[in-house]
Order: structure tokens, then C-alpha cells, then sequence
């Protein structure tokens, strides 16, 4: 493997883009765990049943039960909202990351190629000199 100077940044773009993946996909599954505890917390606001006898006390209290469980679903969309946020610039960060990554990944791979190509020439510049020592020997 040819080493080059763009060696080190290569590798902390990568350690960069693997960081943001293992952050999307931590968020990813939050994400999944929070929708379904919303889907629960609305599934039992649905399953209340308003109280169709009873005294005022009962019904108030009722009032309450819902309006608790409504503040309840209210900040849980407000969670997913702001994990949904924290996604997308993450999404974002990944993309800059990703083409910052390619870009110097390209200018390796050329450096790398320039390296080659400089060996190949010195080798061939070599191989002349033996045989042009080899030729002179001869004669």
C-alpha cells in the first residue's frame, strides 16, 4: 500500500462518517421506540369512555384524566419533532462529510497514482542503467 500525506485525513473522514451513521442509526431507533409509545398514549386517549351517569365531580375529574393524557401526546410529538430535527441535521452533516470525504479520497487516489507513476519511470530508469552497463561490459 502507498502511503501518502492525505493518509491521516482519509482516516478521520471516514471516523467522521462512521460517528454520523452510528448517530443516525441511534436516532433512527429512538425514533421507532417514541412513535409507538405515542401510537399507546393515543390508543388510550381513544379508549376512554366518557361517563354517561355520575355526578359532577366524575365528570370533571374525567375532563382532567383527558386533558392530562392530551398534554401527555402533545409532548411526545413534540419529542419526536425534535428528534426528527436532530436527524435531518445529522442528514445534513453526513452529506457535507461525505463529500468532503470523496473529494480528498479522489486527490489520495491521484496522489497515489503520481506516486506510481514516479516509481515506474525511476524503475525504468534503472533497468536502462544496468543494461547499458551490461551492454558496455560486454564489449
Amino acid at each position: 500500500m502507498v502511503k501518502t500525506k492525505f493518509d491521516s485525513i482519509v482516516k478521520l473522514k471516514k471516523s467522521e462518517l462512521d460517528n454520523i451513521n452510528q448517530e443516525l442509526s441511534k436516532i433512527s431507533t429512538q425514533l421507532d421506540k417514541e412513535h409507538q409509545k405515542l401510537e399507546i398514549l393515543e390508543n388510550e386517549l381513544a379508549s376512554f369512555d366518557y361517563p354517561k351517569s355520575g355526578n359532577f365531580a366524575l365528570v370533571s375529574q374525567f375532563k382532567l384524566l383527558q386533558n392530562a393524557k392530551r398534554d401527555e401526546i402533545k409532548k411526545q410529538k413534540e419529542y419526536i419533532l425534535s428528534l426528527q430535527n436532530s436527524k435531518q441535521e445529522l442528514l445534513k452533516q453526513l452529506q457535507q462529510i461525505n463529500i468532503e470525504y470523496e473529494k480528498i479520497k479522489y486527490i489520495q487516489t491521484q496522489e497515489i497514482k503520481k506516486i506510481i507513476d514516479q516509481n515506474r519511470k525511476k524503475e525504468a530508469k534503472e533497468l536502462d542503467e544496468i543494461a547499458l552497463m551490461l551492454f558496455k561490459g560486454e564489449k
